[in-house]
């Protein structure tokens, strides 16, 4: 795990340049004067060979005086060529009167690079992985609408990036909601931040991350298989509340009454009715709270998002960052995805499950055996279940069956008069189609 030091892995500095035709440009008293020279001398010195990061297999290979490519490395990720080299030149110094100009300095801890990752590697994730989280973290809509090159300097004490990057067409949201070149020049620094623990988060993936995210993926796998229409063991198929079993059919039957959805799979986001959401939470609530096993998967998901948000706060302390720059955006969105899929499971079920239902409401003396076992058994789990059927019999409770088979005729024929009144009964369930998950 990462230890806070008193210097930072990485440090950052940024500047701006504003586009020609930016209504504040007006106001700053250090315009440049000759665009193209400036433009020309910023990508030469990004570019000097003399600063690049040496591959051995090159040196070894005799061709590290044999490049055609220069130290300049391109969206994609390849390094440019001469051409492409003029080309950049001639389009960010015309491209700069519609478009700010961003420079970024991403200066690192050689000792930490070194024991974490390759040069060759990490250029590839800054140019892949890291910028572009980046410009989506400053707003800028669309990643492909965004021009930008980068090159790394190993000639000093500490390795590091310089980045340049614009608009190469309207790609921010103004206040009227519409898409217009960025106005602000000053690149805020909460992303600024951003971009420091991306940088690390993205050089320690295979070492810290990634283990964490595994562990987190696999718990929600876990819990998923609790609500897979496909197996068998789906927790809402084996109820062993029967309440629960009757908050799943008035959902059902709630459903379809309001026409929720023609399609046949819902997603509970898309649903408006207030009553139907409700219940809905209340029916994953209570599987939540009664079924031993699904809580102490649950236990488990939790803990591994405990340990990465520990994991966030960690890198940002090692860029001696406060708790408020934590961003924790990752495991919030595996959270959400987790309670959206069983939220979308549940409503999906109650609506199969009412509808293929509905025309044979009728409790068995099964159900009523099953209800009483069961009960004998939560209260006492010591007991085993054959021994509890074995004393229901012993105590004479034969009669006590031939009772209750007579009960429920009468109530069954009550229920196919007023099948309504009685959709909240027990019922047995013996399906295993699912209409919704072919």
């Amino acid at each position: 795990m990462i230890q806070s030091k008193s210097s930072p892995k990485v440090v950052a500095r940024t500047k701006y340049q504003l586009s020609l035709n930016n209504p504040d440009n007006k106001y700053n008293s250090k315009k440049i004067k000759n665009i193209k020279n400036y433009t020309d001398k910023m990508l030469e010195y990004y570019s000097n060979i003399e600063k690049k990061a040496e591959n051995l297999i090159d040196y070894y290979t005799g061709k590290i005086t044999k490049h055609t490519d220069i130290n300049l490395i391109l969206e994609n990720g390849k390094y440019a060529t001469k051409d492409e080299m003029e080309k950049r030149k001639n389009y960010i110094s015309n491209k700069i009167k519609d478009s700010n100009l961003w420079q970024v300095v991403l200066s690192f801890d050689n000792s930490y690079i070194d024991s974490h990752i390759s040069l060759e590697d990490l250029e590839q994730k800054m140019a892949k992985e890291v910028l572009p989280a980046f410009f989506k973290q400053m707003g800028f809509e669309d990643i492909h609408k965004m021009q930008y090159q980068l090159s790394l300097h190993t000639n000093t004490d500490n390795y590091h990036f310089h980045i340049a990057f614009m608009e190469k067409a309207p790609n921010t949201r103004n206040s009227d909601n519409k898409l217009s070149f960025r106005r602000k020049g000053k690149i805020p620094k909460s992303c600024v931040n951003f971009l420091k623990n991306q940088t690390i988060l993205s050089i320690e993936r295979e070492h810290e991350f990634k283990p964490r995210s595994v562990s987190i993926n696999k718990d929600i796998d876990d819990i998923k298989e609790f609500f897979n229409f496909k197996t068998y063991n789906n927790i809402l198929k084996n109820k062993k509340e029967f309440y629960i079993e009757e908050k799943i059919l008035t959902l059902g039957k709630l459903i379809e009454e309001r026409n929720i959805s023609n399609n046949l799979k819902i997603k509970y986001n898309s649903i408006k009715d207030k009553e139907i959401k409700e219940l809905t939470k209340k029916i994953k609530n209570d599987l939540f709270n009664t079924d031993d096993d699904l809580k102490d998967y649950y236990s488990a998901f939790k803990k591994s998002i405990s340990n990465m948000n520990d994991y966030f706060e960690n890198v940002a302390k090692s860029n001696n960052l406060g708790k408020k720059n934590i961003d924790v955006s990752y495991t919030k969105n595996k959270e959400k995805y987790l309670d959206n899929y069983i939220l979308n499971a549940i409503v999906n079920y109650s609506k199969y499950h009412f509808v293929s239902n509905k025309s044979r409401l009728k409790i068995t003396t099964d159900d009523v055996i099953q209800s009483i076992i069961y009960q004998v058994y939560k209260n006492n789990k010591k007991i085993t279940k054959k021994n509890i059927i074995s004393n229901f019999y012993k105590n004479g409770n034969f009669k006590l069956k031939r009772d209750v088979k007579s009960a429920i005729k009468n109530i069954n024929y009550e229920m196919e008069e007023a099948t309504n009144e009685f959709h909240k009964l027990f019922i047995n369930e013996n399906e295993k189609t699912n209409l919704f998950y072919k």
